[in-house]
């Protein structure tokens, strides 16, 4: 069963956005009685101006008083949930582009979840989420603000998605929320074309549905499993169904899963999580698979 061990490392903006991102982060430091990590990324000043050396004493200087003053307003918005002081919490003040460093931070500290906001009010499609969901060594919940939903599981059946329906269950059994899963079964992923210039043909609708009738049962199987209140099966893209079904339930939170390997394939196979987490309405928990 899922279960996070190590820290939870939580990095936040200094504007509204910060409170629903903090609380989760909590609350989930908490459950599992682990070590709370709150970081905040601040430019790097010196990084900016190389070509005017003159200017490096006052640069570090102003550096000095910014640093200073973000850790003060940090520790005043981490103090509404739990003392900044304590042995259980600690705040990290980090230098450099945002999402790298929060990746970086976050490797360091050997945490075992990262919890991020998806931008503010003004800033509602913040792209650093997405980046450190495709950069970060463990799984990342994009927190928004509870819809009072359920857990909305995505599966492929692969092994890089049993992770994600665990978490999915120890979620919702920590929210005390009704955990549903979905598979997207995309026909058109199944089409047959004689030749690259060939148009692709649709699978004729009778094995369609035998795929189908065979898919439910691997998915009722997954229900019985964890105990799910209900399995969707649905023809269509698996980011469009997701997103669609996260609405349609409602949602308070998706999970779902993506491989961890470097390089393109990296790109490629986290698609589908990028476009859930830039499109979702509710938080997102973006479980990875290490790469052998």
């Amino acid at each position: 069963m899922f279960r996070t061990t190590g820290p939870i490392f939580t990095a936040v903006r200094l504007d509204e956005s910060a409170t629903e991102v903090l609380r989760q982060a909590v609350d989930i430091a908490r459950h599992y009685k682990v070590k709370l990590y709150v970081c905040h990324v601040l430019p790097d000043l010196m990084a900016v101006r190389p070509l005017f050396p003159h200017l490096q004493f006052d640069d570090a200087m102003q550096s000095a008083e910014f640093e200073s003053e973000a850790r003060r307003r940090l520790a005043a918005r981490v103090g509404a949930f739990i003392n900044p002081e304590g042995s259980d919490c600690e705040i990290l003040i980090e230098r450099g582009t945002e999402y790298a460093a929060i990746a970086e931070a976050a490797k360091r500290t050997g945490c075992g979840m990262i919890v991020v906001g998806h931008g503010s009010r003004h800033e509602r499609l913040s792209r650093i989420a997405e980046r450190v969901v495709r950069y970060a060594h463990c799984p990342v919940l994009v927190a928004r603000p509870s819809r009072k939903g359920c857990v909305l599981a995505a599966t492929d059946f692969s092994d890089p998605a049993t992770p994600a329906v665990e978490a999915a269950s120890s979620e919702a059994k920590r929210r005390g929320l009704d955990l549903h899963i979905i598979h997207a079964f995309d026909i058109i992923k199944f089409s047959l074309a004689p030749d690259a210039d060939a148009m692709p043909k649709l699978l004729p609708i009778d094995i369609c549905n035998e795929m189908q009738e065979s898919l439910q049962k691997r998915l009722d199987a997954c229900v019985r499993e964890v105990s799910a209140k209900s399995g969707i099966i649905v023809r269509e893209a698996a980011d469009t169904a997701i997103l669609d079904a996260a609405e349609d339930l409602p949602a308070d939170l998706i999970v779902l899963a993506t491989h961890g390997r470097t390089g393109l394939s990296r790109l490629a196979l986290g698609s589908v999580a990028e476009t859930v987490v830039r499109g979702a309405r509710c938080s997102v928990l973006v479980v990875r698979l290490k790469a052998g």
